[in-house]
């Protein structure tokens, strides 16, 4: 993927998202990612309510109550989750940009830790069928910022670009962590373009997932998939 088509990937994504507009749901991960890193973990964890608030929102305006165990719950089947996040052991996942640097590798089995401690926290709630990739790493995303979510689409994006991937473990973390390597100039512009023009600093996860989401969605919408309506339905 080079310089033209990432910023390609990127500005379709502003564009379908209509991102002009601040009340549309793209901003509910932007919403729920600042209320977590404005906050230390000390207050996440006294103000467990509103923390839950946050990420259920987000996940609600991003599709996860479709189809999902979720929708059979108020907003307190987040409280383990909260609980999980804040707890002392992933204290070094909240003081990081993900992907920045030669060192990424380093967090990778704590990020694993995560995904399985997250999975864990919804178990009494997702009966057999467990919490799916999509929601754990979608909370992952939204939270430590550390991983992209693995919806429907961008799997297809991350696939088309020639990486592997059957679930979120060490090899899709790797995976991710390389793409952000050799690409990583490019997706700073990215960074400072989106802040330029919409006047917000995403993270670089952040890119890394509108880009890999627009080529995924794009492949899908060539071979008749469904319309802009499921945009943020990430299945």
């Amino acid at each position: 993927m080079n310089t033209w088509t990432i910023h390609q990937k990127i500005q379709a994504y502003c564009a379908n998202n209509n991102m002009t507009d601040p009340h549309v749901s793209e901003y509910s991960w932007l919403r729920c990612y600042r209320h977590f890193h404005r906050s230390a973990s000390e207050a996440l964890a006294l103000d467990r309510d509103h923390a839950a608030l946050h990420l259920g929102f987000y996940l609600a305006s991003w599709g996860m109550f479709r189809r999902s165990f979720l929708r059979w719950h108020s907003y307190t089947v987040h409280l383990g989750v909260i609980d999980q996040l804040v707890a002392p052991r992933f204290s070094a996942l909240w003081k990081q940009e993900f992907g920045i640097g030669d060192n990424d590798s380093s967090p990778a089995p704590l990020i694993l830790d995560a995904i399985k401690a997250v999975r864990e926290a919804y178990g009494h709630f997702a009966s057999q069928a467990g919490a799916s990739d999509t929601l754990v790493t979608k909370v992952l995303f939204a939270t430590f910022g550390c991983l992209p979510a693995c919806d429907t689409y961008f799997r297809a994006g991350f696939r088309n670009c020639g990486f592997r991937y059957s679930c979120p473990d060490a090899a899709f973390v790797d995976g991710i962590f390389r793409f952000c390597k050799d690409h990583l100039a490019e997706l700073r512009q990215e960074q400072t373009w989106i802040e330029t023009e919409f006047a917000v600093r995403y993270p670089l996860m952040k890119i890394v997932d509108m880009c890999f989401w627009q080529t995924g969605w794009d492949q899908l919408q060539s071979k008749g998939g469904s319309g802009i309506g499921d945009k943020k339905q990430k299945l």
